[in-house]
């Protein structure tokens, strides 16, 4: 008796403390969703950090005749942003965005990004997998291909105006923040 008491005292404490340690495995194990929305997050500061980095006066700037201005990238940015929304939510807004000034097109920069954001974080890894249509042709992806069209639309655009800041002289945000 003395011997199964003992068994049961040890199982007892090995099991008190290997039980919370996989538990707590289990509350960080890896995420899409939180990974997707991470990087999301990270892409939409680095935008916002370009367009706030660029002087107002500074905004109607293109490289060359043929390119759209500063302001005009950050503006089709948005849009498409709010494209991505719509389709998500099954709705449309109204095209062509008004923002002219600097304030009001980092304004609605940020309300789409995070607009995106708050969707894309609500849904689930399993969600990602599911098909749905894609707001640009006559396709079905899944979700996760789906929150990916405009997470590149963020990072395209920001490689194009990094190059429009170091044409006017300004050292990019993510550059300057490197250590030396």
């Amino acid at each position: 008796m003395k011997t199964l008491s003992y068994v049961c005292l040890v199982f007892g404490v090995v099991a008190a403390v290997v039980a919370p340690s996989s538990l707590s495995a289990q509350s960080t194990s890896p995420s899409v969703v939180k990974e997707l929305v991470a990087t999301w997050q990270r892409a939409a500061t680095e935008i916002i950090d370009v367009a706030e980095a660029m002087p107002e006066e500074k905004y109607g700037y293109k490289p060359t005749p043929e390119v759209a201005t500063f302001r005009d990238q950050l503006v089709h940015l948005a849009g498409i942003t709010q494209r991505f929304i719509d389709s998500a939510k099954g709705t449309k807004s109204e095209s062509g965005h008004k923002a002219t000034t600097k304030a009001e097109v980092i304004g609605l920069l940020k309300h789409n990004l995070q607009t995106g954001q708050e969707m894309l974080g609500s849904l689930s890894d399993a969600q990602l997998l599911e098909p749905v249509k894609f707001p640009f042709g006559d396709r079905t992806v899944t979700r996760f291909t789906f929150w990916l069209g405009p997470l590149y639309q963020v990072r395209n655009h920001h490689g194009q105006l990094v190059v429009y800041l170091r044409m006017n002289g300004i050292v990019p945000p993510t550059t300057a923040r490197r250590p030396a």
